[in-house]
């Protein structure tokens, strides 16, 4: 693999523009250079620190070496077009001002003997990050508006200093509405560099607008109107999240789609019609998607299931049943108070494809005393639902904040009175309480999140609650499915507290599975 990518760098130091290299490439003497010194990664700050590598030896197996030499950087998050090669330095040590988006690169290193012609490449990994790509995001609102808090993380997961209210101390004005989702999008296209090209984007939403955000600086990208192609007549509630091949935006209940691998400039296109008749729809907030996965929602105005093929085409379409299923896809007659999904499976040859499970629980129209608890398998634009009656009884009937952690145990997180969070195994049944907030207290939010870098890793539930105008937030280790000792984290601040995100420098738009 390494031989791999030193043959590609090969390749585009030769191609680019910047850099002339009239080296005879000459590999019968079988020369060796060596260098010494070189780290296999960096961490650097953009617009602060200085890349400095001093290597401790360069050396060759051919006597009398007299070396050039060429520092470069490329990105890694390019999509559509080759990455090109910048040079840096072209002295034996680097001292480079790091000026670069907070994003993943590679660094290049070429020693060339000039007696002989040959060169030998070395690479290292370099994270450039600012002081916006690494810590802990709240969405909050307060009540009218909504804004961020931002805890950094410098040494740590737990948070060593907090910069309040920042998205209007950015932006100039919080967001209206009551905040919902957060999410982060990698090839979000934008211009903030001059040209158009990949930029990673944090994207916050409220019931009345949503906003895409350089996660360099979190200086708006779009907001408002400037999200659409063509603006929709009524805005709100947004919603927007990454899909295989598109991204997704949920305005007033119909749907717009980014196709990620498509000339786009960041903008969503018109909302998909229902079918080839147009008919109306609304889709429920809830979804199944993540950025392997087909967009999959529930049309609430036909008690429908539906789906859109990697968000390609004009129109939803029906789910197709599979033979077995306990409930067709289309005119369930029921209405959809919570559904997300719980795992990927790689299917191998023949199929090269990824097929789902998922979990809704549905509340019959006709007898809203009847809950059921289904077990949905998706695969393609197909499903399969295996129907469980709740019954009054169990702690799940009258349960709130669902939250499903995406490829661990088969387990749901609910909220029960408003202050207690409990977890039912969705194999046997087993409803067990984890936590009970503090007098007062009262839930605003569950959520699994699983992810990290080096130091950095996490595998929280995570628990917010709003009292006297302010909100906490815990997060606690899991074990076996099940809260574990007490608060690894705990983050305070004024408002009420609607989602939480932990930001770093490789996090991608596959990390997190949207939860609710």
């Amino acid at each position: 693999m390494r031989s791999l990518i030193t043959y590609f760098i090969a390749v585009i130091v030769t191609l680019s523009s910047c850099i002339k290299d009239k080296s005879n490439y000459d590999y019968t003497d079988s020369e060796i250079i060596t260098v010494k010194g070189m780290e296999s990664s960096y961490t650097v700050i953009s617009e602060k620190d200085h890349l400095k590598i001093t290597p401790s030896e360069i050396s060759s197996n051919k006597p009398g070496a007299d070396f050039d030499y060429l520092w470069g950087i490329y990105e890694t998050n390019v999509t559509g077009a080759i990455p090109v090669l910048d040079t840096l330095a072209k002295t034996r040590d680097l001292d480079y001002a790091v000026n670069k988006p907070a994003k993943g690169w590679v660094l290049v290193y070429r020693v060339t003997n000039k007696n002989t012609g040959y060169s030998k490449y070395f690479t290292s990994s370099i994270s450039i990050v600012t002081e916006f790509t690494r810590g802990w995001y709240i969405a909050k609102d307060d009540g009218t508006n909504a804004d961020l808090d931002l805890f950094l993380t410098s040494a740590s997961i737990v948070p060593d200093s907090k910069r309040e209210n920042i998205y209007s101390q950015i932006n100039g004005a919080k967001m209206p509405g009551k905040a919902n989702l957060l999410s982060f999008l990698t090839s979000y296209k934008s211009m903030v560099t001059g040209t158009l090209a990949n930029t990673r984007t944090l994207v916050m939403t409220t019931d009345k607008d949503a906003a895409t955000m350089n996660i360099n600086t979190l200086k708006n990208i779009y907001t408002g109107n400037e999200l659409f192609l063509d603006p929709p007549a009524a805005k709100g509630p947004c919603y927007i999240f990454p899909g295989s091949s598109a991204y997704y935006l949920l305005n007033n209940g119909r749907v717009h789609v980014i196709v990620t691998n498509s000339s786009n400039i960041g903008k969503f296109g018109e909302t998909l019609m229902r079918d080839v008749n147009n008919s109306p729809y609304k889709l429920s907030k809830y979804n199944m998607v993540n950025t392997l996965s087909n967009g999959y929602f529930f049309d609430e105005t036909s008690s429908s299931f539906v789906g859109s093929q990697t968000g390609y085409g004009t129109s939803l379409s029906d789910l197709a049943n599979v033979a077995g299923t306990d409930m067709n896809a289309k005119n369930t007659n029921k209405n959809l108070i919570y559904m997300g999904l719980k795992t990927s499976r790689y299917l191998p040859a023949p199929d090269y494809r990824y097929a789902f499970t998922a979990c809704a629980i549905l509340q019959d129209k006709a007898d809203p005393s009847i809950k059921i608890l289904s077990d949905i398998a998706l695969d393609q634009l197909t499903a399969k639902f295996t129907n469980k009656t709740i019954l009054p009884t169990d702690k799940l009937y009258n349960g709130t904040l669902f939250s499903l952690p995406m490829n661990q145990e088969d387990i749901m997180y609910f909220v029960l009175n408003g202050n207690e969070v409990w977890s039912r195994n969705l194999s046997n049944g087993f409803e067990k309480l984890e936590y009970s907030a503090p007098a007062g207290e009262q839930i605003s939010f569950v959520r699994h999140k699983a992810g990290g870098d080096a130091g950095y890793s996490h595998n929280f539930i995570i628990i917010g609650t709003s009292v006297g105008g302010n909100y906490k937030i815990r997060m606690f280790n899991k074990g076996s499915g099940s809260i574990t000792g007490n608060p690894v984290v705990t983050l305070e601040g004024t408002g009420t507290a609607k989602d939480v995100l932990y930001i770093y420098p490789t996090v991608s738009e596959s990390t997190y599975t949207i939860q609710w």
